[in-house]
C-alpha cells in the first residue's frame, strides 16, 4: 500500500513538473501590458458591479417562493455572493443559514452555517470572535462534504492568523495548525483535483516551500474548472512569492492579473491591488500607486474589513507624502523657471519702458511742435483778420475823416461869414442837435457797413443763438445792426471794455451792461459762454 502511494505521488510530481517550465515563476505577460489591462478593467468597475447586483437581485427573487431546504439553498447562494463582496450582508445571510439549519435539524447545514460565520468574521478582521465561533463547531455528526467545508475554513483561519500575526513563535504555530487542518482536509479531496491542488499549494506556500507551491498553482491555473475568484487568489499568491524571490517584474504582472480577476468578480475583500500599489510605489510609479491605494481603501471600506482598512490606511499617507514631495519638487522647478521667465519679462518690460519713454518724449516734442504750429496758425489767422479789419477801418476812416473835415471846413466858413455879417440868429440855427444825431446815425451806418463787409454772416449766426425771431435782436432787411448787435460786434472786434463801448455808442456804462445781460438771458447759450460763441463767428 505504501509503495502504491509512493508511485502515485511520484507520478503526480512528474505531471506537475511537465506542466511547468522550471523553478522560476513565469507569468507570461509584460508588466506594463498587465497594468494597462488593469487600468482598463478598473474603468469598467461599475459594469462588473452592476452585473453582480443584478445576479444578487435574481437570487433574492427566488427567495420569495422558496421554503425549507430550497430556501436554505437560496440563502447559501446569497451568502456566497456576498462573502467576498460585503461583510454586513454576508454575515446576515450566514446567520440566516444557521437559523434555517437549526429549524431543519440538519447537522450538515449547521456546520456549514457556522463555517460561513467564521469566514465572515475572519474576512472582517474579527479574529477573536472568529476563533470562538470556530471552536464551537461540532462536526461529529456531519457528513464528509461538510467536514471538508469545516477543515477548509479552519485551515484558512489559521493561515490568515499567521499572516496577521507575522511574528514568531506565534506565526509558525499558526502555520503548523493550519497545516494540520490541511492534512485533514486532503483526506476528503480527490488527489489532483482543483481543490486538492489549491489546498496543497497553499500549504506549501505557508510553509515557505515556494518552488513546490509554484508548480501546484501553475497546474491549477491551467485547469478549465478554475473560476475567476480562485484565479484571483492563486495569482495574488504567486505575486507574493515573486516578491519574496525578488522577481519584481513577475510580481507586478501576477498582482495586476489578480486585481483584474478581483475586479471582474466584483470582489471587495482583496489584497492584490494594495500589494501592487506598494510595489509600484517602491518602483517610483507614484500616480498609479496612489490610484490603486485609493481603490483598495474604497474596497476595504465597502466590505468592512478592519484589518484591510488599517493596512491600506498605513500606506496611503506614505504614498501621499512622496507624491506631495514630487509635486513640491516639480513646483520648485516650475517656480525657478517662472523666476527666470519673470526676470526675462522684467528685462523686456524695462527695455520696452525705456523705448516707450523715448517714444513718449518724441511724441511730446511732436505734440509741442504741433501745438506751437497750431498757435502760430491761429495767431496768423488772427493777424490776418486784424489786418483785414485794420485795412477796412483805416480805409473807411480816411474816407470818413476826409468827409468830416470837409463838413467842418464848410461849417467853419459859414460860421465865419455869419459872424462877420453879424448874423447871430442864423449862426445859432446852424448848430441844431438834429444834425448831430443824423451825423451819429451816419457814423453807425458806416460802422455797420464796414463790419458786415468783414463779417457778412454775423447777423445770421448771431440770430442762431436765440430760440425765436422775437429774441434775435430785430435786424431789418437792410442788414443794419441793432444796438444789441452793435455792442457784440464791437466785442467781436476785440473791444471788450464797457466804457469804450459806451463812449462809441453814446450810452452810459450801466445801459451797455443792461443790454448785454438782457441779450445773454434770452440766448440758448449759457451766459458764461455767450461772448466766446460771439468770438467764434
Amino acid at each position: 500500500m505504501k509503495r502504491k502511494t509512493f508511485f502515485r505521488m511520484l507520478l503526480m510530481m512528474l505531471m506537475l513538473a511537465a506542466a511547468t517550465e522550471g523553478w522560476a515563476v513565469t507569468s507570461g505577460s509584460n508588466p506594463e501590458t498587465m497594468l494597462i489591462q488593469l487600468d482598463n478593467s478598473l474603468k469598467e468597475k461599475n459594469k462588473y458591479e452592476k452585473q453582480k447586483l443584478e445576479n444578487i437581485a435574481r437570487i433574492k427573487q427566488k427567495l420569495k417562493s422558496e421554503a425549507g431546504t430550497g430556501r436554505y439553498a437560496v440563502v447559501r447562494q446569497l451568502y456566497r455572493e456576498y462573502s467576498s463582496y460585503q461583510y454586513d450582508s454576508a454575515y446576515v445571510y450566514a446567520r440566516e443559514m444557521g437559523r434555517l439549519a437549526r429549524s431543519l435539524r440538519s447537522a450538515d447545514y449547521q456546520v456549514e452555517g457556522q463555517c460561513a460565520i467564521v469566514f465572515c468574521l475572519l474576512s472582517a478582521g474579527l479574529y477573536n470572535e472568529g476563533s470562538d465561533a470556530l471552536d464551537s463547531i461540532d462536526i461529529s455528526r456531519a457528513s464528509a462534504p461538510y467536514r471538508k467545508i469545516f477543515f477548509t475554513t479552519a485551515a484558512r483561519f489559521y493561515y490568515d492568523m499567521a499572516d496577521f500575526t507575522h511574528a514568531n513563535p506565534y506565526m509558525d504555530r499558526y502555520v503548523r495548525q493550519g497545516g494540520i487542518y490541511t492534512d485533514s482536509l486532503l483526506h476528503y479531496l480527490s488527489e489532483g483535483s482543483r481543490d486538492w491542488l489549491y489546498a496543497v499549494g497553499m500549504r506549501e506556500m505557508k510553509e515557505r516551500h515556494y518552488d513546490t507551491c509554484i508548480r501546484y498553482f501553475n497546474a491549477l491555473l491551467k485547469r478549465t474548472d478554475t473560476d475567476t475568484h480562485l484565479k484571483a487568489i492563486v495569482t495574488s499568491s504567486l505575486g507574493w512569492i515573486c516578491l519574496f524571490k525578488q522577481q519584481n517584474e513577475e510580481a507586478v504582472s501576477y498582482l495586476a492579473r489578480a486585481a483584474v480577476y478581483d475586479n471582474q468578480a466584483a470582489t471587495r475583500e482583496t489584497t492584490a491591488l494594495c500589494t501592487l500599489a506598494r510595489l509600484l510605489y517602491q518602483q517610483g510609479d507614484i500616480q498609479r500607486a496612489t490610484e490603486y491605494v485609493r481603490q483598495s481603501l474604497a474596497n476595504a471600506n465597502f466590505y468592512g474589513a478592519r484589518q484591510r482598512i488599517i493596512e491600506v490606511s498605513g500606506i496611503l499617507p506614505i504614498i501621499e507624502q512622496d507624491r506631495y514631495s514630487i509635486m513640491e519638487s516639480q513646483r520648485n522647478a516650475m517656480a525657478t523657471t517662472a523666476v527666470i521667465a519673470v526676470l526675462f519679462v522684467v528685462a523686456l518690460l524695462v527695455s520696452t519702458w525705456l523705448i516707450r519713454r523715448q517714444m513718449k518724449k518724441l511724441k511730446q516734442a511732436q505734440s509741442v511742435i504741433a501745438e506751437r504750429k497750431a498757435q502760430v496758425e491761429q495767431k496768423n489767422a488772427q493777424l490776418t483778420e486784424a489786418n483785414k479789419i485794420k485795412d477796412e477801418y483805416i480805409g473807411q476812416s480816411f474816407y470818413t475823416n476826409a468827409e468830416y473835415i470837409n463838413k467842418v471846413t464848410k461849417l467853419y466858413r459859414t460860421i465865419d461869414q455869419k459872424i462877420a455879417a453879424r448874423q447871430y440868429q442864423d449862426l445859432r440855427s446852424l448848430l441844431k442837435e438834429s444834425e448831430l444825431i443824423a451825423e451819429r446815425k451816419s457814423m453807425f451806418a458806416d460802422f455797420d457797413k464796414t463790419f458786415l463787409n468783414l463779417f457778412p454772416h454775423f447777423i445770421d449766426q448771431y440770430n442762431c443763438l436765440f430760440a425765436d425771431a422775437g429774441d434775435k435782436g430785430g435786424a431789418d432787411k437792410s442788414k443794419t445792426l441793432t444796438t444789441e448787435m452793435r455792442i457784440f460786434a464791437l466785442i467781436r472786434l476785440g473791444i471788450t471794455d464797457s466804457e469804450r463801448i459806451a463812449k462809441f455808442l453814446n450810452y452810459s456804462i450801466h445801459t451797455i451792461n443792461t443790454y448785454k445781460t438782457r441779450v445773454k438771458n434770452k440766448s440758448l447759450v449759457d451766459n458764461d459762454q455767450f461772448e466766446a460763441r460771439i468770438m467764434e463767428i
